[in-house]
C-alpha cells in the first residue's frame, strides 16, 4: 500500500509531462540520412550507351600472330630405337614455354606443366608406351635432357 500511491501519482502525471510537441517526427533526421545514403542505390546514374572496352590497348601495338592450340597426335615410333633416337624423338615433341623461379629454384614450363632439374617428364608414344625423359640441367639459354645414358642439349627459345 505504501508503494501504491507514488505509482498512482506517477501514472497520472506522466501523460502531462510527455513530449513538448506531440506532432513532431522523432525520426526525421534519421530518415533524411537513410534517404541520402540509399538514394544512389535506389536511383543509380545511367550507364554510358557504349562502355569503354578494357581489353583495348591505348598504346600503338604490333600485329600479333595467333596460333590455334591443336592437340599433338601420337605418331607411331619403331620399337627398335637406340637411346639417342628415343631422346631426339621425345625432345622434339616437347613444348617449352619458359622459365619460372619458385623459392629460388628454376622451373621449366613444358607442355603446360612445370619441371625442375632431375624431374622426369612423361611422354606418351604409340599405344601404351611411355618414355620418361630426365631434365638434367637448366641454364639461362639452354636445357639438357637425358634418357638412360644419352643426353641432348637444346637451346631455349627467346
Amino acid at each position: 500500500m505504501k508503494n501504491f500511491f507514488p505509482l498512482l501519482l506517477c501514472a497520472l502525471l506522466l501523460p502531462v509531462v510527455g513530449p513538448a510537441q506531440p506532432g513532431a517526427d522523432r525520426f526525421g533526421d534519421l530518415k533524411a540520412k537513410i534517404e541520402a545514403l540509399l538514394n544512389a542505390r535506389l536511383q543509380p546514374a545511367p550507364l554510358p550507351e557504349k562502355p569503354a572496352n578494357p581489353f583495348v590497348s591505348l598504346l600503338p601495338s604490333l600485329p600479333v600472330a595467333v596460333t590455334p592450340e591443336t592437340p599433338l597426335e601420337t605418331t607411331p615410333i619403331p620399337t627398335t630405337l637406340d637411346d639417342d633416337q628415343v631422346l631426339t624423338y621425345a625432345v622434339s615433341r616437347l613444348r617449352i614455354s619458359g622459365l619460372v623461379q619458385r623459392a629460388g629454384v628454376t622451373h621449366l614450363l613444358i607442355n603446360s606443366a612445370s619441371y625442375r632439374e632431375a624431374d622426369l617428364i612423361p611422354l606418351r608414344a604409340s599405344g601404351d608406351t611411355v618414355y620418361y625423359i630426365r631434365l638434367v640441367r637448366i641454364a639461362d639459354t639452354e636445357v639438357t635432357f637425358g634418357y638412360n645414358q644419352s643426353s641432348l642439349t637444346v637451346k631455349l627459345p627467346n
